[in-house]
């Protein structure tokens, strides 16, 4: 059984690298008036109002969708929608002290924090874990595109998802659903609507490009085997569109 310590750590993990990829503080823990607002961003949303997040998750097992609010009492609520069911509300509230989101509900338990309105979680549940990726409108004063789709590497398959703000901010995550790769959060940008750069906790670059119609993502990625030390002699590619899985 997996205890809420193991979602700390997890959360723990990512915080450091979203950190530093990011050139700005953990925290931004979804919410205006939340202790510091450190993440930054161009938050657009006001004192005293929730700020709403909504996004996808996925484990080895499966995929669905998230939505998530933090109210102006720091608070936390939302839905973990699995294809397929189940569907799973959660409550809980913002860690003011480890700066970061926790709720559960239904056997499920998840953790996470924010930078520049975009949170990055891990969950746990019955028989699996995996990673959530959600974007508040609200605070980071633009539109987002979701892109959910699959990659193909020579030691693994998996399922890849991600969010991209207008301003050209991406945060998501790679997926390990057969093989022996590494499951990881990345972040990264997308240039001029053309060009994708990003790299994940591990320090693997995903890199591509956009189609012109905006629709899809697409480039090379190669996972590095989960707990080895070896040199990392993968090779890879991935596809994600609006809308896939």
């Amino acid at each position: 059984m997996t205890s809420r310590s193991n979602v700390n750590h997890l959360v723990a993990i990512a915080a450091v690298f979203f950190a530093t990829a990011c050139g700005s503080g953990m925290l931004d823990v979804g919410f205006p008036t939340g202790p510091g607002n450190g993440g930054g961003g161009g938050s657009a949303a006001t004192a005293g109002s929730a700020a709403a997040y909504v996004g996808v998750l996925a484990d080895s097992l499966k995929h669905g969708n998230v939505s998530i609010t933090v109210s102006p009492t720091l608070s936390v609520a939302g839905t973990l929608t699995f294809a397929g069911g189940p569907t799973v509300t959660l409550t809980g509230l913002v860690d003011t002290v480890q700066e970061e989101i926790h709720a559960s509900g239904g056997g499920y338990t998840i953790g996470g924090f924010v930078v520049a309105g975009q949170l990055s979680a891990v969950y746990v549940g019955p028989g699996a874990s995996g990673y959530i990726v959600a974007t508040s409108d609200s605070l980071t004063g633009e539109t987002h595109q979701t892109y959910s789709g699959q990659y193909a590497s020579t030691n693994s398959n998996g399922r890849i998802m991600m969010q991209v703000t207008t301003g050209g901010s991406a945060a998501g995550f790679v997926i390990q659903t057969t093989g022996t790769s590494l499951s990881s959060f990345f972040n990264g940008t997308v240039v001029n609507s053309t060009i994708f750069t990003s790299v994940t906790q591990a320090g693997v670059a995903l890199n591509g490009s956009v189609s012109p119609d905006q629709s899809a993502i697409t480039g090379t990625y190669a996972p590095p085997v989960a707990n080895s030390s070896a040199v990392n002699s993968a090779t890879g590619t991935f596809s994600a569109t609006r809308g896939g899985c």
